[in-house]
């Protein structure tokens, strides 16, 4: 993950919690502090569980398999494969990219 990521993650968390105090704010006004404690949250799920398990595959995974298939003699293969991701080395894609990218590395 990359710091400007992280920085958009971090920011997308923050309005999120924006959204739930304002949430919190509306159902609570005008209660007496002992009751307002009280207010049952709604529970939501996760937005994104199946992209935060996609993401469970580090950029120093795909490097190590790329760099293995290279080894093997298979640099042109990972050099194509990489184009086709749009770019002309690992660190150029984007995270949420990158499962792909070892499905097919895997498959060299």
């Amino acid at each position: 993950m990359t710091i400007i990521e992280a920085i958009n993650d971090t920011a997308k968390a923050l309005s999120n919690l924006s959204k739930v105090l304002m949430a919190v704010g509306e159902q609570t006004k005008g209660m007496p502090a002992a009751q307002a404690v009280s207010v049952e949250a709604k529970e939501e799920t996760p937005a994104e569980p199946e992209k935060k398990e996609a993401l469970s595959v580090s950029v120093e995974t795909v490097r190590a398999a790329l760099a293995e298939k290279s080894r093997a003699g298979k640099t042109q293969e990972v050099r194509a494969l990489l184009k086709e991701f749009g770019a002309d080395k690992l660190s150029a894609i984007s995270a949420d990219r990158l499962p792909d990218l070892m499905k097919k590395a895997e498959a060299l």
